[in-house]
């Protein structure tokens, strides 16, 4: 039997009113009953290879692990300050741990010890895996090259170009939003670095990647851009490629912690907060 509150409503409106909800469940990855978030420390991985301007260490961080025999924990960036902009309001604490990119992925499987991880792009794998966010920020996707390999350019006019070369990537990332698939991809590469080592020996044409990764590499004591054998450009035609925040569908505070996340890019959003961030970080 309906509620008392709906009795009065034909049944036509009543069933507009039910696909409604179950659309808005469905198609957002959000629950149709809201739940209250009750953890104080949210505990997040992200990748250890960092990734300027979104994730890094903070100068020293590194020297002082080494030195304490601690995971280095000081991390910053254009993520990790708008995370604690949602969750610092709500008396919410953050930890973050900088862990192999698979690794990480892997234990938000469980849920066990992370509830969230940060950076990520979509896939239909992880939207199974995980719950996403509402998108966090756009990149703009580029490919590099060895100019001694190339020294007139490459003929890349659109992302369909990009699989007819040898590809070099990083292990355990995503890039179906370039069109190529995992076998098109070499992904042996542990970070970044050694992608551009593997251009520079001639074990793969073109790397692909974000171009505003590129620009703040000086953050990891390698300025890429300034490197004189390497070139890099925008895909051309290629829109941007949105990243959101990962959590965990096996904790039980998962979907109310994808509800504040959500509703906290919302606000920053709708202030401009989220925006002036974003410049503080590429600009």
């Amino acid at each position: 039997m309906p509620s008392p509150r709906f009795r009065s409503l034909p049944r036509a409106a009543l069933a507009v009113w039910a696909t409604l909800g179950l659309a808005l469940a469905l198609g957002t990855g959000t629950p149709a009953h809201a739940q209250v978030l009750t953890l104080k420390t949210i505990s997040v991985c992200d990748d250890v290879n960092e990734w300027p301007p979104f994730t890094y260490l903070a100068p020293g961080a590194a020297e002082k692990a080494q030195r304490t025999g601690s995971g280095p924990q000081d991390v910053q960036g254009f993520s990790v300050e708008v995370l604690r902009s949602i969750l610092a309001p709500k008396g919410i604490a953050l930890r973050i741990e900088l862990l192999p990119w698979v690794r990480c992925l892997r234990e938000l499987d469980s849920g066990t010890q992370y509830q969230m991880a940060l950076n990520a792009s979509a896939n239909a794998e992880r939207q199974k895996r995980f719950y996403l966010s509402d998108t966090v920020h756009a990149t703009t996707p580029g490919y590099f090259y060895s100019r001694r390999r190339y020294p007139d350019g490459v003929p890349v006019s659109s992302a369909q170009d990009l699989a007819s070369f040898r590809v070099c990537g990083v292990h355990g990332y995503n890039y179906s939003a370039y069109g190529l698939r995992d076998d098109q991809v070499d992904r042996g590469a542990l970070n970044f670095g050694r992608v551009i080592a593997k251009l520079l020996a001639d074990r793969c044409e073109l790397g692909v990647g974000e171009l505003e990764v590129v620009k703040a590499s000086e953050h990891l004591g390698q300025p890429i851009a300034q490197d004189p054998d390497i070139a890099y450009a925008r895909v051309p035609g290629m829109p941007k490629v949105e990243f959101h925040m990962l959590v965990s569908r096996q904790h039980p505070q998962g979907q109310a912690l994808l509800q504040v996340l959500n509703s906290g890019l919302k606000d920053l959003r709708d202030r401009g907060q989220l925006q002036a961030i974003h410049r503080r970080y590429t600009q």
